[in-house]
């Protein structure tokens, strides 16, 4: 039995650390925007024109910790703390929990060419478009 333990923590460390080793080829900085269909500058309250992009960001760490920077409406911005994991051309971001507020449900992209592209997103809060791909900076 001893055998068998000892054979099957043998096989599994190269695993372990294939994945470490992809995780850090992956992590980084990731951001994308977009503009609605027939959306314009608007005015400032200083009289100035801005460009109101609907923008994500998502910061994907070598320890596994993850930062998104979503704002899904051009004006406010919502950041969660996650953990992040890949498995095969999939990035699935697993919110952490905060205090007594409901703990958003998992986020996953695909990651191809330095692209993520987010396949599972709460639909809620991106109402008119989806989130944007985002590349990485």
């Amino acid at each position: 039995m001893k055998r068998i333990l000892s054979l099957a923590l043998l096989i599994s460390l190269p695993l372990t650390a294939l994945a470490k080793d992809e995780m850090s080829k992956i992590a980084g900085t990731y951001k994308g925007e977009t503009r609605a269909k027939g959306e314009t500058r608007d005015q400032s309250d200083e009289g100035t024109y801005v460009n109101r992009h609907r923008t994500i960001m998502v910061v994907l760490g070598k320890d596994g910790t993850a930062t998104l920077a979503q704002s899904p409406d051009a004006t406010d911005e919502i950041t969660s703390f996650a953990h992040w994991t890949v498995q095969g051309d999939t990035i699935k971001l697993i919110f952490d929990p905060v205090d007594k507020q409901i703990t958003p449900a998992p986020m996953t992209f695909r990651y191809e060419h330095k692209t993520l592209t987010p396949l599972v997103y709460n639909h809620d809060l991106w109402r008119t478009l989806p989130p944007p791909p985002m590349k990485r900076q």
